[in-house]
């Protein structure tokens, strides 16, 4: 008859690990080491585990429990009568297991151990920036697939959007980067779980939990007390009584065992796999076990069954007798399911979590280089006898660095007094006007490379003033430290360009048409994307603080010049119109702004400091008047994600084209593509606009 008091494992099951057969006696033994005979009337029992007595005389799970135990009873009575060796009917011993094991407390808690342990990392993981920035699409540079399903779809069907791009005239793909850079720029940087509410959601499902998995499971049990497709696995199987161990048998609380593979561990039977569990054993009697094999396999070893049992055990195991040796096997109690979950877990986390880890390419191993040639030149710095302290310092110092660059790509090393005319009369062998490569890469005042061409061979030239040459030699470290920086960045860049040579051969040669939007925009960040590079290697070798001084008024003048200089256009434009002028302004400021920036993160990165809210004031302050504090970041993470990369396509290049929009946005300049593929069209706001021939 139901009641308050509601077996999770059946008396039933209980009678056939009695000490005292007359009391109805067995011995407990618990997870905090203590032992102690028990009625089973107490055993394995909860108070309204299953449902509360009905008021109105209607079947409660409860009832509907207690009359099936009723059939139950007879089939393990049944069960106990075969022989040990003997074989049984498979229709019977998959009904009996099938019933039990789903229904135990055992069940229960390991199913809320799995959620509260897939809860407790969920919200350790959504917590954290990069996971939610990876999940959400964020974590590109530009709008991805990502992002398109799961937050730009649910955009698309807001009105007022719809609205705000009959008012604006632009189209919908430009809003659509406009809305994604302004999520980043809300989440990268400024990321709180705790603000967002991400922390009190899972604390509140944290909360419900026992009630939630204790509503499931009694759903599940009011479904069908016998889990037909368990059964239907079980029946598969050939099943025997075998005798015990000598010194008897213990029922676990997980009443049956399961192994997933022919001789692999004993685990619970509900967490094997029931179309592969290779054998089932569950304990009838204290001297007898009912064991199920699947056709074809090997019967298990049972010699350590006692063991394996009180490892799946959770709360408790009962015995027939009080031997030490059951007392000694308490202490295992949990060890193998816990474990299991945890995988279970970690598994299920990689699957729906992404990967946060990323490669480095610093901590690779670096094969062996061959011997590099380069060229180095002095002009008018003096006769060959007073340059060579400086060459022979250079060469030095190329040596010591040389493991750690791959300076194939290096033409030479040029030291001038005239550091801008050595840079005019660089033979270049190729068409400096087709290309931004046409354009030196300034380092510092001072410090430049160029790529020229060798024998079909792109390469790069570093170029410094003869200050520099001196300085290597001189006594003040400080100099000859700045110096060794600038020098060392120059050789970085010889590195980088194998590297994108390697990925895309002769990408950074291509002739550009001003037809092609991509191609034009990514000219204006191709020269930051490799400033941060060469900023973030160098960092290392002296300076710091001189360099970081110097890269922060880069910065700052290249934003205040930018400023001016597109006021200035936008005037000019409103008063006559000339929409290549424009553009030509635009797109040079922006990337003035992008290097000095890309420079400045590279090297605050290359010493550690990965974030940018320690950063001085005069540039915070520059970036604050620009509504650009929270881009910065989202640049930075752009840039450490682009060269974190093994390789590169060219969208991964053009994917960061959304940055020369954005410095141009805080500027008042709006930039996209012509509908018809003509090149890209221009707005100064307010203007009017017209495509980019």
């Amino acid at each position: 008859m139901a009641g308050r008091k509601q077996h999770h494992v059946p008396q039933s099951l209980q009678r056939g690990f009695l000490c005292d057969v007359k009391t109805e006696k067995t011995y407990v033994h618990r997870r905090d080491g203590s032992s102690f005979p028990a009625s089973i009337s107490d055993v394995a029992a909860q108070r309204y585990f299953y449902s509360r007595l009905s008021r109105d005389g209607s079947k409660t799970l409860d009832d509907l429990i207690t009359n099936y135990e009723n059939r139950l009873g007879g089939l393990l009575i049944n069960l106990r009568a075969v022989s040990i060796d003997g074989a049984v009917n498979a229709g019977v011993a998959a009904e009996v297991i099938a019933h039990l094991t789903p229904r135990s407390a055992h069940m229960r808690r390991s199913f809320s151990s799995v959620m509260e342990k897939f809860v407790k990392a969920a919200t350790e993981a959504f917590s954290d920036e990069d996971t939610v920035v990876q999940m959400s699409g964020l974590a590109e540079p530009e709008p991805n697939q990502i992002w398109n399903e799961h937050i730009a779809s649910v955009l698309d069907k807001e009105l007022h959007l719809k609205t705000l791009l009959e008012l604006l005239s632009i189209p919908k793909s430009l809003l659509d980067r406009m809305i994604f850079m302004a999520a980043k720029e809300h989440v990268v940087g400024s990321f709180d779980a705790k603000t967002w509410g991400v922390t009190d959601a899972f604390t509140s499902v944290l909360d419900r939990l026992h009630d939630l998995v204790r509503d499931g499971h009694n759903k599940a049990l009011g479904q069908a007390l016998i889990a037909e497709p368990r059964k239907t696995s079980l029946e598969a199987l050939e099943w025997h009584i075998r005798a015990a161990p000598p010194e008897g048998a213990i029922l676990p609380d997980c009443v049956a065992l399961g192994a997933d593979e022919e001789g692999g561990p004993f685990l619970p039977y509900m967490m094997t796999t029931m179309a592969t569990v290779s054998a089932v054993v569950m304990p009838i009697t204290s001297e007898k076990l009912l064991v199920g094999v699947r056709p074809g396999r090997d019967a298990p070893d049972l010699a350590n069954f006692n063991c394996d049992a009180a490892a799946c055990s959770d709360e408790l195991f009962i015995t027939a007798s009080q031997s030490p040796f059951f007392a000694q096997l308490g202490a295992k109690m949990g060890q193998r399911w816990r474990t299991k979950i945890d995988a279970v877990v970690q598994a299920a986390l990689k699957d729906v979590l992404p990967n946060k880890r990323l490669s480095d390419e610093s901590g690779s191993d670096r094969p062996t280089l061959p011997p590099v040639s380069y060229q180095l030149t002095f002009t008018n710095l003096g006769t060959e006898e007073e340059v060579r302290p400086i060459s022979e310092m250079t060469q030095r110092l190329l040596e010591h660095v040389r493991p750690l660059f791959d300076l194939e790509r290096l033409d030479g090393i040029t030291f001038a007094a005239d550091h801008q005319g050595a840079l005019n009369d660089l033979e270049r062998s190729f068409d400096i006007d087709t290309t931004p490569e046409g354009v030196p890469d300034y380092i510092a005042q001072g410090a430049a490379t160029a790529l020229v061409l060798r024998d079909g061979v792109a390469k790069v030239r570093i170029v410094m003033h003869a200050a520099y040459g001196q300085s290597l030699i001189a006594d003040e470290q400080e100099h000859a430290e700045m110096a060794l920086h600038f020098l060392v960045a120059g050789l970085v860049q010889a590195c980088t360009l194998s590297q994108i040579e390697k990925a895309l051969p002769s990408f950074l040669l291509e002739p550009v048409l001003m037809t092609d939007h991509d191609g034009v925009l990514h000219c204006a960040v191709r020269k930051a994307v490799r400033a941060y590079r060469y900023a973030r290697d160098s960092a290392q070798f002296g300076a710091d603080a001189m360099v970081q001084q110097e890269f922060s008024k880069y910065l700052i003048n290249s934003f205040d010049n930018a400023s001016v200089t597109i006021a200035n256009a936008k005037e000019e434009h409103a008063d006559s119109p000339d929409y290549p002028k424009l553009f030509e302004t635009a797109h040079g400021a922006a990337s003035e702004m992008l290097i000095s920036t890309a420079r400045l993160l590279g090297h605050r990165h290359g010493t550690s400091r990965l974030d940018f809210s320690t950063s001085e004031s005069d540039v915070r302050a520059t970036l604050a008047a620009r509504q650009l504090t929270s881009w910065i970041e989202v640049f930075s993470k752009d840039l450490q994600r682009f060269w974190q990369k093994e390789t590169w396509t060219r969208t991964d290049f053009y994917a960061l084209n959304i940055h020369v929009e954005r410095v141009l946005w805080a500027n008042g300049i709006v930039l996209w593509r012509e509908p018809n593929g003509h090149g890209t069209m221009i707005m100064a706001a307010p203007s009017q606009l017209a495509p980019q021939p």
